[in-house]
């Protein structure tokens, strides 16, 4: 066992900047406690232990020494100690100190994580125990009462199998009568379906024939025509030459469609589209230079998992371009987009994982809450030195490295913005040292302020 001491003298904790404890320790280290006669008339102490992730450990003091629970030993840097005293109804507490952890080279597979024992674990257990002492005669009659309850139901189950059986024997009567009458009813509907097939073999001949893509293609440009509005079934749509239509609305397409691929050679603004479609999962669309607006394309589209856009170098807006898609897991934008407005393009898109090509935000002009609850988000490129809105990320506790660099290399030096980062991503993918590089790159370099929250 490694012991450390400390020295309390009134409320002021002593010692504490003269020792660091290594990382990964388990159940081997102990603070030994010198309390001056302030502390001597408490009889019961504890350790107050804050770990960096803000949990709190509170581990009883014996004979003046505590061990230091493994919990607060896993990230090198610092924990936090207090100690406190009690006598009925006062209480002494010293000042908090911070105590600080090196690292150590234990390997993961050998760290021993068994669960610190804090001080309310014991007094509950005690509790439970005494509660079973005090209450044993009562819980004894009650188990006495419950048997006799248990019996007492058998009896009643039993009685009500013996009705069960003769309803059960009245019924099989009627459900042989029934089933002679459903045999006879067969019967004849075996005639009537002998007939149909008949009728559907001819029809079927002439369907074949019948392409219903050449169907859809050719009613396209009929005023308020759905593309195809047919059929109760879902479906897939290939991908469809419609280079000639020069307009879509929500009306378009059939609640019913999952799929679908279209070439927007000839169309300008393609917004809301799909808006609260019920069934669409997957979205292709090519030759889409000439498209300066997506806003509300996706919006509460419940169902679209991956988008495909191909080129959208003229678009200016994807304001709530995909907002409350909550299964879209990935949006392809070609190259690059660079659009003017991004509110809320992304909000609520929880389980989004990738956004491929170069977002650009030079020409930017509102990008408020484009990546809210995000959570599920790990790959983002955007276009270096473009930011100069202040901008938030604080959602997106899953980015990687390479999508974490790529935003701070994005932040346009001298805009005297803010930039919000998930801590819990910052810390996981950076060292101290590269934490410590990035924070002044960020702030000194850009000249930005860093929210690590």
């Amino acid at each position: 066992m490694v012991t450390y001491d400390l020295i309390l003298e009134r409320q002021r904790l002593i010692g504490a900047d003269r020792f660091s404890i290594a990382a990964n320790a388990n159940e081997t280290v102990s603070l030994h406690f010198h309390f001056d006669r302030s502390w001597r008339r408490f009889d019961s102490k504890a350790a107050v232990f804050r770990n960096s992730a803000s949990k709190y450990y509170i581990i009883e003091i014996i004979e003046n020494r505590a061990k230091v629970p493994w919990e607060v030993l896993t990230h090198t840097g610092e924990f936090e100690l207090s100690v406190i005293g009690f006598e009925k109804e006062k209480v002494i507490t010293s000042q908090k100190v911070e105590i600080f952890v090196s690292e150590s080279l234990m390997p993961e597979d050998c760290k021993i994580l068994s669960p610190s024992e804090v001080l309310f674990d014991r007094f509950k257990r005690e509790c439970i125990a005494q509660a079973y002492l005090d209450y044993e005669d009562e819980i004894n009659e009650m188990k006495r009462e419950h048997i006799a309850e248990k019996l007492a139901l058998g009896e009643k189950i039993n009685e009500a199998n013996e009705r069960t059986e003769a309803v059960l024997t009245e019924k099989n009567e009627e459900i042989n009568e029934l089933e002679q009458a459903h045999n006879i009813e067969t019967a004849k509907l075996n005639v009537r379906i002998s007939e149909l097939n008949k009728d559907i073999a001819f029809y079927k001949e002439k369907a074949d024939k019948w392409d219903m893509i050449d169907f859809a293609i050719s009613t396209k440009n009929l005023p308020n025509q759905s593309l195809w509005a047919g059929g109760t079934e879902e479906f897939y749509l290939p991908e469809l030459d419609t280079s000639s239509i020069t307009a879509f609305t929500a009306s378009s397409f059939s609640q019913k469609l999952k799929g679908i691929g279209l070439d927007l050679s000839s169309i300008t603004a393609f917004s809301a589209v799909f808006s609260s479609h019920k069934a669409i999962e997957t979205v292709t669309l090519k030759n889409c230079g000439n498209i300066t607006t997506f806003s509300s394309l996706f919006e509460s589209c419940k169902s679209i998992k991956t988008v495909t856009i191909d080129n959208p170098e003229k678009c200016n807006s994807l304001t709530r371009f995909a907002n409350e898609a909550t299964q879209l897991r990935e949006v392809s934008f070609g190259t690059k987009v660079e659009a003017e407005n991004y509110e809320r393009a992304f909000c609520n898109c929880i389980v989004m994982e990738r956004i491929n090509g170069v977002l650009d935000f030079t020409y930017a002009s509102n990008v408020s809450m484009m990546f809210a609850n995000c959570s599920n988000l790990e790959e983002v490129r955007i276009e270096e030195n473009s930011i100069g809105l202040s901008i938030d990320f604080r959602s997106c506790t899953r980015l990687s490295k390479e999508s974490m660099i790529s935003i701070f290399n994005a932040l346009r030096a001298g805009a005297n913005q803010s930039v919000s980062i998930s801590l819990y991503a910052f810390e996981n993918n950076f060292s101290v040292d590269e934490r410590d590089e990035w924070s002044e790159y960020i702030t000194d370099t850009k000249g930005w302020e860093l929210n690590l929250t």
